[in-house]
């Protein structure tokens, strides 16, 4: 029977991406006024997380990346302390990585 204290390894399975959750910071409109982290949107506002680990059958994102998700489409984990996001690779609107891809809009964050 394992005890609290017992380490386990955790990997993702199937087509899940496993993200690190994006800090509870304020953020600022293009005409620099304040919405504080605890403001409720009405609107379906997206969130780019940090790829941590993928699953065997991903295909379009790796460990690094960011993906866009929506976050009523992920499943909030913790492991040790550390609050991360699980989503399906289906659920990802949009992937930014270091490297340019060919076809690249030219977009950059």
């Amino acid at each position: 029977m394992p005890t609290d204290n017992q380490k386990f390894a955790v990997h993702v399975t199937a087509d899940r991406i496993l993200c690190r959750a994006p800090g509870d910071d304020d953020r600022r409109t293009k005409a620099g006024i304040l919405i504080p982290a605890t403001a409720k949107s009405a609107d379906r506002r997206g969130l780019w997380v940090e790829v941590a680990e993928i699953g065997p059958l991903v295909r379009a994102v790796q460990p690094g990346d960011r993906v866009l998700v929506l976050p009523e489409a992920v499943i909030e984990v913790d492991v040790r302390g550390e609050l991360f996001l699980i989503i399906r690779e289906r659920d990802a609107h949009a992937v930014a990585s270091e490297e340019r891809a060919a076809g690249s809009t030219g977009l950059y964050l």
